[in-house]
């Protein structure tokens, strides 16, 4: 249970892979890009689940209801010599907004990689969104004006 009223947040297992891709499908499109998720069902289960799992997450329901998801991989920091996670995706419904689960959601991960060694938590977020901006700056995420994220947009042969 969290500082959120009747919200439980727990760790995504197989079952859940259709409520991890529906919850992106949202916040894809809450963000203007509904056609940006290429991703499947089958995708999720299978990188998120699978053999090799390559993230993890966790979700937050609401009784029966997802309202609630952070999706993280874990990397390691050269420079710091330290393991750490890069959170991917972090998303709250909006009818559950309001009450501190994003807030959750973020100390859940950091709960959980701690115990596994990491570090560090660092994500992006989009520069048109400046409502998570702010969100993620008032939970004591600090903006890295020395890193610019760039991306290899051709696909890897």
């Amino acid at each position: 249970m969290t500082g959120a009223d009747a919200i439980e947040i727990r760790a995504a297992r197989r079952e859940d892979a259709a409520v991890v891709h529906r919850l992106l499908l949202d916040l894809a499109s809450a963000l203007g890009k509904p056609e940006g998720i290429r991703s499947s069902v089958a995708d999720i289960e299978r990188f998120g689940f699978g053999e090799r799992p390559r993230f993890e997450a966790v979700l937050a329901f609401e009784g029966a209801k997802a309202v609630g998801l952070a999706v993280y991989f874990y990397e390691f920091s050269t420079w710091r010599g330290q393991p750490g996670v890069y959170v991917q995706d972090l998303y709250v419904a909006p009818g559950a907004r309001g009450r501190g689960l994003g807030r959750d959601l973020i100390q859940a991960v950091r709960q959980r990689v701690a115990e596994q060694g990491a570090r560090y938590v660092k994500l992006t977020v989009y520069d048109r969104n400046p409502e998570a901006l702010a969100f993620y700056h008032g939970i004591g995420f600090e903006s890295c004006e020395d890193e610019l994220p760039l991306v290899f947009r051709e696909p890897v042969q």
